[in-house]
């Protein structure tokens, strides 16, 4: 009884001391804290990659200013002369000052970390933070995915995560969030709060394979489709084709290497054709000449990186041809050989594209040359019009003294003398009176 007595008091002891050091220390803690604010000296700024932050030293303009980024000399400024001396941390090449404010502008994630002013025995702590996803912001349909929310040099530091689409808060704080098997309800933006100071945004996509059921006529040519509505973060690495009631046909394999790129691997094209040239996003192929046994389901299957493949089933329906009407080797209407031509792919573009855009590029060189030559031609001609203007002489007291007056004389010669005019119609008004006119 007396053994139990005293390990009851002993424990209690124990957890009296233990609640007394959880105190201590919780005091020591506050005081600290109240230390920093009431100073001024603890501030802490979390800002985005390529931010910029100011700081403030807190000294009077015209006094001797040293700042420092973890240690090392960002410049020294001298108070009176304004003369600055550049330090050798690399802060240097692109913070300036103004009084005593330091600005650190494009912020990047190696300037994370303590600046300090020397003279006021200010410290201020800079977090750079980045958002982003791995692998990347396209995935998959049942792949995995991490989203970042990175505070460089502080990666204990909780974070409020808020999914997509209302903005509902993700149960877990931490900064690194796994998403298992995503699938369109994850798609969207997901934003990141920091301290509730700062917001970063990522927007994921999730995609998958699309296709469509198809409907031919007997011996025509029918297009399978298989696709990714666009680019996604993982290599395709292969893939294929298959028909379990065709197990007779030959269809081509996905293959991925370094020369080639992605491309379709197959030396049977008795019934099935393919593209030969590179592929990026669509993994269709032609079933020739289709009879009542090809009807039924296809599966078109895409492996990537990572384990992660992705299959898509559709449905060809073949039906009798109207009658009157003959057999065609057109794929949905459209020449096979010129269709497939056009929609090869080069340098990650359809060929259509590229002569659409040569095309377009030589109409507008002919019309940058025509406009030239009209201008230029106008130019000659203005030029031929000064230059006749300038060639007429003004008439001088010399030419006009030496007028043609021979050929003038004979000319009036030439010309049949006017017939008299007879006296009653004379007016005696205009008549010039001889010297024996009297009234």
């Amino acid at each position: 009884m007396r053994r139990t007595c005293l390990k009851l008091c002993q424990q209690t002891q124990n957890s009296i001391q233990t609640k007394r050091n959880k105190m201590a220390i919780c005091k020591i803690l506050f005081f600290l804290l109240a230390l920093c604010v009431w100073c001024g000296k603890c501030e802490v700024f979390y800002k985005r990659v390529g931010d910029e932050v100011s700081m403030k030293c807190g000294v009077d303009s015209n006094s001797d200013i040293d700042w420092k980024f973890n240690g090392e000399s960002i410049f020294s400024i001298t108070g009176k002369s304004g003369t600055r001396r550049k330090g050798s941390s690399h802060i240097a090449f692109k913070a300036s000052a103004s009084g005593d404010t330091l600005k650190v502008p494009r912020l990047e994630t190696r300037d994370s970390g303590n600046y300090f002013c020397k003279q006021s025995g200010k410290h201020h702590t800079v977090r750079v933070v980045s958002a982003f996803v791995k692998p990347g912001p396209v995935l998959l349909q049942s792949s995995n995915a991490e989203l970042h929310c990175d505070i460089t040099g502080d990666p204990n530091t909780e974070v409020q995560w808020q999914r997509p689409p209302n903005g509902e808060e993700y149960k877990e704080k931490k900064q690194v969030i796994h998403l298992k098997s995503v699938t369109s309800e994850e798609a969207g933006q997901w934003t990141c709060l920091v301290e509730k100071k700062l917001k970063l945004i990522v927007t994921l996509t999730v995609v998958g394979l699309q296709t469509t059921a198809v409907n031919a006529s007997k011996g025509d040519d029918t297009e399978l489709p298989c696709s990714l509505p666009q680019s996604v973060s993982q290599r395709v690495v292969g893939g294929r084709w298959k028909a379990d009631h065709l197990p007779k046909v030959s269809f081509p394999n996905l293959t991925n290497t370094a020369g080639e790129g992605l491309h379709w691997h197959g030396n049977d094209l008795s019934k099935v054709n393919f593209t030969t040239g590179q592929l990026s996003t669509n993994f269709d192929v032609t079933l020739k000449k289709v009879q009542s046994s090809d009807d039924g389901t296809f599966v078109c299957t895409v492996e990537f990186d990572g384990g992660v493949s992705l299959s898509v089933e559709t449905t060809l329906r073949v039906v009798d041809k109207p009658s009157g009407v003959k057999g065609s080797n057109n794929r949905k209407g459209k020449p096979p050989a010129v269709m497939e031509s056009l929609t090869k792919e080069v340098y990650g573009l359809k060929l259509w594209i590229w002569i659409a855009v040569g095309a377009s590029s030589v109409a507008l060189i002919v019309l940058i040359v025509v406009i030239g030559v009209v201008q230029r031609r106008n130019k000659r001609m203005k030029k031929r019009v000064r230059t006749l203007r300038s060639m007429r002489q003004p008439l001088t007291d010399k030419d006009y003294c030496q007028c043609d007056r021979a050929e003038k004389e004979v000319e009036f010669g030439e010309q049949a003398r006017p017939l008299p005019v007879p006296r009653q119609h004379r007016n005696p008004r205009t008549r010039t009176a001889g010297p024996n006119h009297t009234n």
